[in-house]
């Protein structure tokens, strides 16, 4: 049995173990959520970090009008040969997703949702998606290749709910409304020696992705999306560590404007720039363009371990500062570090054992004033 490089081995964690949560929470960009939130993880004899595989399924419905039905699966000791295999099913309705127009200096007027109603900034989507991933270590360095597909397809409506007009309405007058298929292939390199997956406290994980949207697969449109994220774990003593986390991120061709919300991950697809998994304390989704750079940087202190009810936990808190910007058309190198976006807050973390964290983030920018966000796990 192999363990995959900068994971840490779980001997004595066997069998399964079954976590959950009711999905009763708050996101200020999604208003209360309820369903179900459910991480199956299974650790087989004992001895697989950080688990032999996991089915996490969600449920999720929200007052601003998102329903959500998805289902994760990671198995990175199932194959044969060091293969480590990924994938999800998406289907998603949004009411009113965010949409503010792009480039970094996109306008929000306020007054405009009292003339033209609460839906001026949101359109309505629907989504269907599905995604798998194979990833294997290359001999007996770090790194892993990655190699992957999936098919997304998009519908849009303009005009949400009683919406006279909104901004996307507004630009698209006379044309095409746009929708269909984004269906991809990619591939990448890995590089990861922390020593956990799930609340490092040491060591690098990189990733350099390139992944093809091309029309030969049936894809509206056509473009190639690369992205190179960096993400450092600096221990501070026993209990306190720094993590910090660039990422760069470009397309080239002609995507749609709401594929230019996507942030490619190896782990999982997040969206942004603004919101719970980019920048807490800047609106979901204000900020979009075919260039992106983010820049997290986070001190988590694990304050107590305790043990309730026969099950280990702990509790960390955490401070941060985090930073980004998009660009309309292409990314600019020599702009990277000018004309950001910043936020800072803190939050709380609770760690039922090692992989189920119950988290909350609170930040604040000049666009918004103490936004909660209420999920699972680390931002990175």
């Amino acid at each position: 049995m192999s363990v995959p490089i900068g994971a840490q081995q779980t001997p004595d964690q066997t069998g399964w173990e079954l976590t959950g949560l009711p999905a009763i929470n708050y996101d200020s960009d999604e208003g209360f959520g309820y369903g179900v939130l459910l991480e199956a993880y299974n650790y087989g004899e004992g001895g697989y970090a950080p688990y032999r595989f996991t089915v996490q399924p969600t449920i999720k419905f929200t007052t601003k009008g998102r329903r959500e039905l998805t289902v994760f699966f990671d198995a990175p000791h199932v194959l044969s040969n060091g293969w480590r295999i990924d994938g999800s099913l998406r289907s998603e309705r949004q009411i009113a997703s965010p949409y503010y127009g792009l480039g970094n200096t996109s306008a929000y007027n306020k007054a405009l949702e009292e003339i033209e109603g609460q839906y001026y900034y949101r359109f309505g989507r629907t989504r269907t998606q599905a995604t798998m991933n194979l990833q294997r270590a290359v001999g007996n360095l770090p790194v892993r290749v990655l190699i992957g597909a999936g098919a997304t397809h998009t519908s849009v409506e303009l005009l949400p709910e009683d919406a006279i007009r909104t901004l996307l309405s507004q630009e698209l007058l006379g044309g095409n409304i746009p929708g269909g298929w984004s269906n991809h292939l990619r591939t990448g390199l890995v590089w990861d020696t922390r020593d956990r997956e799930t609340g490092p406290r040491r060591g690098t994980w990189s990733e350099l992705l390139i992944q093809a949207v091309p029309d030969f697969l049936g894809s509206e449109s056509q473009y190639i999306r690369w992205t190179l994220a960096d993400r450092r774990y600096f221990p501070l003593g026993d209990r306190l560590t720094f993590a910090n986390r660039f990422l760069l991120q470009n397309i080239e061709g002609s995507a749609p404007f709401y594929d230019l919300f996507i942030v490619q991950t190896s782990f999982k697809q997040e969206e942004g720039l603004g919101g719970a998994k980019t920048l807490r304390g800047i609106p979901k989704n204000r900020y979009m363009g075919k260039g992106m750079f983010l820049w997290n940087a986070e001190l988590r202190w694990r304050v107590h371990d305790f043990t309730m009810a026969g099950k280990a936990f702990h509790l960390v808190l955490s401070g941060f500062l985090d930073n980004g910007r998009v660009w309309e058309n292409d990314l600019e190198v020599g702009q990277i570090l000018s004309d950001l976006k910043t936020t800072l807050g803190g939050g709380v973390r609770v760690g039922m054992g090692e992989n189920f964290i119950v988290a909350v983030d609170v930040g604040h920018s000049v666009e918004a004033t103490a936004p909660i966000y209420i999920g699972l796990g680390y931002l990175y």
